[in-house]
């Protein structure tokens, strides 16, 4: 009631009053008070009291600016009237001041203060202020999104994010510590973060960050993306042993992450697979073990997880069984053709490939080798040129790899057998017109009675046509695709053989052109092409073209089309854009229409040559080069390049002795000029010539000198304290050499003398071998009185071997035969008559060798002189023997 009381008098006086107070009151300059929240503020406002009188009773009043009513009233020493949202934190400070404690943004504004004296004229009323309190507080969210958001694959989300603060915050997004701008993916506007067409790459964590001068807040929130699994961790491809255990591990992520892993072996699942559900085990985490592989277990596994949600990925991986090498459906029989190439294969299966097979035949080891025109393949099979009686028998082979073998192949028994034979041939060539029917004749025999069929070479045809019991093709009506090279093939369990025949369908339109070439430059292009079939008319050709990228300028039909000449296969096309790629295609039409565009050839025109200018760079050949002669060898000078953009990095010198030029040194220093070359050869005429080098860059050679090395140069002065000891080590072991083999030459010539003499004396010739005469003995006549030697009357037989003159022989030359003055034909007869003993044997002087001489025509001479005596009726036969003592010292030839 009091404060009722109060408030209503202190309306009163101030609605009384307001006129005289803007008259006559002065009130105070605003004040402006800064202050942090959560800290405590004194608004000031003082009170004037009169100058007489005691201290009348007065109201204190604060209103802020935007409240219709006060939020703190204080009268006397009742207790204060406080706002609720001041309650607890205004109170009276001194006599008018207002203490505002824990400090908040919103407290932020204009207040007012008043002090109504009740017992005073208002017309001296001079009491009151104004205040404007700012609250500087750090960023603080006022919305934020929830911790996890979840949002579908393929829609939008808005994240939205308001902050407050003193200054007002600024609000930004990020993601990984990026900070996300305006793009095409994502809209930020006013502290709110939109993501377009969510995907699984856009789940994780968004941080929304509020930040001023007096602070920052951040709030994150994580993206789930609902949608199908996403495999993280495929499987792959493993290789295990035959009986181990195989383990194919894969793992997927998804939200919600209620998976499911399905496993399928090729494209059937792994559990409905009989020989493999009982052997197979998929965990929880998507791993499927394999226990006791077979070969039969080999190939492609496919895991498959899966959510519910959207499309199930897949990811594939192939398991590789290996085991030893082993025959499987190995036939019973085998059939070959008689008299023609045949084959004896073993149906191997192994992992690793089979590097060997072994065969036996009758039971005994087969060699190949044995058997004219068998060879054995690398996959173990047998080819024969020809198939004879001698292949008959009974086969088995064993595979072998690098794990071994499972065994050998069942017994399979050869048969001979006649191959199948046509009994009607097709023609080389048919041609009937289009729509019409036509047969083409094809029949075989043999035993057993072969199969015939037929199929079209290259493109198959789809039309219609049919084979007949007799084995002949039937075309009901001939259609374009069924021209073209056909082959009707008879086969049976021996071998097969094929005959063949073309078809000409006639009327119809062009065939598309084949083995389109096209060749580009920069700004056209060459196209080229081998014409098809015209058809049965004459055909024109027509070039169509376009770029590879489509341009808006040309519309949804951006090829363009050039015609061909007649009879030209072949076309330039020009005005081509450079470094573009262009797509190719030839349609060939004729009177009756157009055939089907060819194979489409993409190439790519030539980009203009790209002539970058090189920096200037001056290098000139160094110049002045000389060569003069000293007494160490040859001195060449030369003076550095006159222009050079950087210092020389080396020099190289050249010679040549010919025409070819030659690196005498590369690794001059480019600080000297001089070089002095000694090694140079006698007698020969040198070229020189010097290049710079500076940067990689090698200057043009200088001029060329020439020098003669005809005079010797004098040898090289030796140091005082004598050679280097390689030297003097070579020196002596050239003469410890040179001595032992001088040794070893004489006592091989001593050896070799010593053979020889030894050799000459084993070999000497047997006597000449002369018959005894048979009256010799009986009656001895008397000496001749003419100096004449006797002759036997009966000389049966004079042997006269051949023999080869030995090394020390003497022969009797013709100059001896003149100084002893007495032909060979003269005999010296003997006291009486005796018979011719062993050691009366004939000695003949040696006669020198001359080149143009036969060394035995001298003896060849003695033996027609003995054959005149031989028919002379002496006794005995008288022999010659002459031995020239004084010069041969008694060497002689025996005969």
């Amino acid at each position: 009631m009091i404060w009722y009381v109060a408030t209503l008098l202190a309306g009163v006086i101030s609605t009384k009053g307001s006129a005289a107070q803007g008259a006559h009151s002065v009130r105070e300059e605003p004040q402006f008070v800064t202050a942090r929240a959560g800290d405590s503020v004194i608004l000031g406002c003082d009170v004037v009291h009169p100058v007489t009188g005691q201290q009348p009773p007065y109201v204190v009043e604060w209103f802020k600016f935007g409240v219709p009513i006060p939020i703190f009233i204080k009268f006397g020493f009742y207790p204060p009237h406080v706002d609720p949202e001041y309650a607890g934190r205004a109170s009276l400070y001194d006599k008018a001041s207002l203490r505002i404690d824990q400090l908040r943004s919103e407290d932020q504004g204009w207040y007012e203060c008043k002090v109504l004296m009740l017992d005073q004229q208002y017309d001296t009323f001079h009491n009151g202020s104004w205040v404007y309190v700012t609250v500087n507080a750090p960023p603080t969210f006022t919305e934020t999104p929830s911790p996890y958001v979840e949002a579908k694959e393929g829609s939008s989300i808005t994240l939205t994010c308001t902050a407050f603060g003193n200054p007002k915050p600024v609000v930004s997004w990020l993601r990984e510590k990026v900070l996300l701008e305006s793009s095409r993916k994502y809209t930020v506007s006013d502290g709110s973060l939109t993501i377009s067409a969510v995907g699984r790459n856009d789940r994780g964590p968004y941080t929304c960050r509020a930040y001023s001068i007096q602070g920052e807040a951040v709030h994150t929130t994580r993206l789930l993306v609902q949608g199908p699994p996403f495999i993280i961790s495929p499987p792959e491809n493993i290789t295990v042993n035959i009986s181990q255990d195989a383990l194919f591990t894969c793992q997927a992520e998804a939200y919600p992450g209620n998976l499911t892993y399905t496993w399928f072996w090729e494209e059937e699942n792994v559990f409905f697979k009989n020989d493999l559900k009982l052997r197979v085990r998929i965990l929880i985490d998507g791993t499927l073990i394999i226990f006791r592989v077979k070969p039969e277990d080999a190939g492609k596994y496919t895991c498959v997880p899966s959510n519910s949600l959207g499309r199930s990925p897949s990811a594939s991986s192939y398991l590789t069984v290996q085991y030893p090498a082993r025959v499987v459906n190995m036939p019973p029989i085998i059939y070959l053709p008689v008299g023609m190439p045949g084959y004896i294969k073993c149906p191997v299966d192994a992992d690793p490939p089979a590097t060997q097979v072994k065969w036996t035949k009758d039971g005994r080891p087969l060699r190949i080798e044995k058997f004219q025109g068998w060879s054995l393949l690398s996959d173990g099979t047998i080819t024969l040129e020809e198939a004879t009686e001698e292949a008959l028998g009974t086969y088995t082979c064993v595979p072998y790899n690098t794990l071994g073998t499972m065994g050998q192949s069942t017994p399979a028994r050869l048969v001979l057998k006649d191959p199948p034979y046509f009994t009607v041939l097709p023609g080389w060539e048919y041609r009937q017109e289009v729509g019409r029917e036509l047969v083409i004749p094809c029949a075989a025999a043999g035993d057993p009675f072969p199969v015939i069929s037929w199929r079209k070479v290259g493109k198959p045809s789809k039309s219609k046509h049919n084979i007949l019991p007799s084995g002949s093709l039937q075309f009901r009506a001939l259609s374009k695709e069924d021209h073209g090279q056909w082959e009707c093939v008879a086969t049976n369990v021996v071998t097969s053989i094929t005959a063949s025949t073309h078809l000409t369908v006639i009327g119809t339109s062009p065939h598309a052109p084949t083995n389109v070439r096209v060749t580009a430059t920069m700004t056209s292009a060459n196209a080229s092409w081998d014409p098809g079939y015209d058809g049965g008319y004459e055909q024109t050709f027509t070039v169509w073209y376009g770029p590879v990228v489509k341009r808006a300028m040309l519309g949804p039909h951006d090829w363009l089309s050039l015609p061909v000449s007649t009879g030209l296969t072949w076309l330039l096309v020009e005005g081509l854009e450079p470094e573009t790629a262009y797509q190719f295609s030839v349609l060939a039409q004729n009177k009756l229409g157009t055939g089907p565009f060819s194979e489409v050839i993409t190439v790519n025109t030539l980009a203009f040559p790209v002539l970058t200018r090189e920096p200037l760079v001056l290098l000139s050949p160094p110049r002045c080069l000389t060569a003069n002669r000293t007494h160490q060898g040859v001195l060449l000078s030369w003076l550095s390049p006159a222009n050079h953009s950087y210092p020389i990095d080396h020099y190289i010198m050249e010679f040549r002795l010919a025409e070819r030029w030659e690196i005498l040194d590369e690794a001059i220093p480019g600080t000297e000029t001089e070089l002095l070359t000694k090694e140079l050869s006698l007698d020969s005429w040198y070229e020189f010539r010097v290049m710079a080098v500076m940067q990689d860059l090698i200057s043009e050679p200088s001029n060329i000198v020439g020098v003669s090395s005809s005079d010797v140069f004098p040898p090289p002065e030796v140091p005082e304290e004598g050679l280097a000891r390689p030297v003097v080590a070579g020196i002596v072991a050239t003469i410890c050499f040179l001595a032992a083999a001088i040794l070893f030459s004489t006592l091989a010539a001593c050896f070799v003398n010593r053979q020889r003499k030894r050799k000459n004396k084993r070999k000497r010739d047997p006597p000449l071998s002369i018959t005894h005469c048979r009256k010799s003995v009986e009656s001895p006549r008397p000496p001749d009185t003419h100096g004449a030697a006797a002759i036997p009357e009966s000389f049966e037989v004079l042997r006269y071997p051949r023999v080869r003159k030995p090394k020390k022989a003497l022969q009797l030359t013709s100059k001896a035969r003149h100084k002893n003055s007495f032909p060979i034909s003269q005999v010296q007869q003997p006291g009486e008559s005796q018979v011719l003993q062993p050691q009366g044997i004939l000695y003949l002087q040696k006669k020198k060798r001359h080149s143009r001489q036969d060394p035995y025509a001298y003896f060849s001479a003695m033996k027609e002189e003995l054959h005149k005596y031989r028919h002379q009726p002496e006794d005995e036969m008288a022999i010659l023997d002459h031995v020239d003592h004084e010069e041969h010292q008694g060497q002689a030839t025996q005969l």
